[in-house]
This record gives C-alpha cells, structure tokens and sequence, in this order.
C-alpha cells in the first residue's frame, strides 16, 4: 500500500519569471501563421491553448480519457511530431512512450516537470511522482514555462504569450484560494484520499490529506492480492467512508476493494486527463473543481 509522503511545500517558493526557454528556437514554420504544439496529455493541451490563445493549434496525442502513463502511439502521432513548430511533454518518468517517440524523430522536448526538478518527491518506492500539475502553483510554474517557449518561437506575439499567462496564472492562484476554501469543510480525521494510483501526493501535501494507494505512481504497476487487503485493512482501521476512482483508470479493482472494506466508491477523481467536453471538467479548473466537489461529498461526514 502506498502511504502518504509528509514533505514541505518547496513549490510554493518557484520563481515563476518569464524568461528565454531553452527549446527549440526560431520562427514559427506554420503555414496558416498558427504554431502548431503537439503535447503528449490533453492537460498540457489545455495550458497551451490557455496562454497561446488563437495564436496556436495545439493537438493532445493521449486523447480525452486516455491514460498517458500506457498510451500506445500511432504512425500518426509520429507524422504529427514531425511537423510540430514545438513539442511539449510532462517529463519525469510519466509518459515513457513519448519520449522515445520524440528522441527517435530527432525533435526537442519540452519536459515541464523536469525543469521543476528542485521540488519532484519520491514515492515509497524512490521512483519520481511526476503529478505536479495537480496543484495550481505548480500548473502555473507549467503555464511560465510554456509562455517562454511560446515566446521565443514566435517573438512578435511575446507579448500576448506573456499577459495571457499572467492572467491565467492569476486564475490559478484564485481557484487555489477557492479549493482551500471548500476543503476545509472535511475535518482532519477524514482527510485519507484513496485511490488506484499515487497522483494525488502532491494535492495532498498542498492540501493536508494522507493519501493510500494499490499502485505506485505509474498505472503500468499490478497491484497484488496482498496489497489489496493491505489496503482494504487500511479503509477498514482508519474508518475511511470513502474511496475514489480515477477517470483514466479500470475502476474493477478498487470497486471490489470498496466492496471487501464495506465502504462507498464517490464520484470519478481526474488526474491525468481533463474531462469529456460537457462535464464541467473539460477544462483544467473544472476538473480541479470536480475533484473537490468529489472529495468534499464523499469525506465530508
């Protein structure tokens, strides 16, 4: 079972200042005047698109829904790579499978989470959680990053790249004010968020929740029969009314470990993918909202 990691809140110290990235430089090779960005996750997509406005085309290679720690790429996405003006992933172990993808065609990465080294923790098993987006100072250190890059691409519309990510930024604090805010309505002792996977740990740290998990940070981990009860013991001595699934997850195993510890299955959770269009988490703070609104009905007793 994975445990909760108790680590200070480095992020929160993240000079988020526009500067020159260390990308793939010079003009933008779009014909129709739109830089065209390909990004490995529809989250990384929703930023992209946030800061780069009618500027950009952005395409997400892991679809709506998709997991992106398993996603099995196309000759497709390959040919979109190709002819991408930037390529932009997460980094830190999560999506494997772009990487190589993006090295075998010669192209630059941009790997957000790994210009964030400084604050990536360690799960139990001393592997690098890549979830960093899961909290807003954190997805606004994602937004700066991608400003620059944007920015040196195309430095006749720097400016419009620099205020629509100062702006986003600015949402970004307010929704982490809000989620604070509608948090604090669950009381210490229900504050114990179990999941299928460990994608939560920088939400909980940010937020004070103790998060269990049956995988590491990866989806590609089997849980074992051992592991499971281990959990299920855990939901049962901590008095845990609620237990989540994920959105990009085969909820068979967590709703037959609810079913073991006598406890509730709440309201999908979304971690590595937004939401459907029209399920008010299509985007990344509707999502974020989601996940509160999910946790505060399901733990709030």
């Amino acid at each position: 079972m994975q445990g909760h990691r108790r680590t200070a809140a480095p992020w929160l110290a993240v000079p988020l200042v526009m500067g020159l990235a260390a990308g793939c430089a010079g003009q933008s090779s779009a014909e129709d005047g739109h830089l065209s960005v390909v990004t490995s996750m529809s989250i990384i997509a929703d930023f992209t698109e946030q800061v780069g406005g009618d500027l950009v085309e952005v395409r997400s290679l892991v679809p709506v829904g998709g997991d992106p720690h398993v996603h099995e790429p196309t000759p497709s996405d390959a040919r979109a790579i190709d002819d991408a003006d930037l390529v932009i992933g997460n980094g830190v172990g999560l999506e494997p499978w772009f990487d190589a993808l993006v090295d075998g065609s010669g192209r630059d990465l941009v790997a957000l989470a790994d210009r964030l080294s400084e604050v990536v923790i360690d799960d139990d098993e001393g592997e690098p959680d890549p979830h960093l987006w899961m909290v807003p100072p954190l997805a606004a250190a994602y937004v700066e990053t991608i400003a620059a890059e944007l920015a040196e691409l195309d430095p006749d519309n720097a400016p419009v790249y620099s205020d629509n990510a100062e702006a986003y930024v600015e949402r970004l604090q307010q929704l982490d004010r809000e989620l604070t805010d509608e948090l604090a309505v669950i009381d210490e002792e229900h504050r114990i968020l179990v999941t299928p996977h460990d994608a939560y740990s920088y939400f909980a740290d940010h937020y004070d929740f103790e998060v269990a998990t049956l995988v590491g940070v990866s989806t590609e981990e089997e849980p074992s029969a051992a592991r499971a009860q281990q959990l299920v013991d855990h939901i049962r001595a901590q008095e845990v009314p609620t237990i989540f699934v994920e959105s990009t997850v085969n909820p068979a195993v967590i709703e037959r470990i609810a079913r073991d510890a006598g406890v509730e299955v709440g309201d999908p959770l979304y971690g590595d993918s937004v939401g459907d269009e029209g399920s008010g988490a299509d985007d990344y703070h509707g999502m974020m909202r989601a996940n509160v609104q999910a946790l505060v009905e399901g733990l709030a007793r």
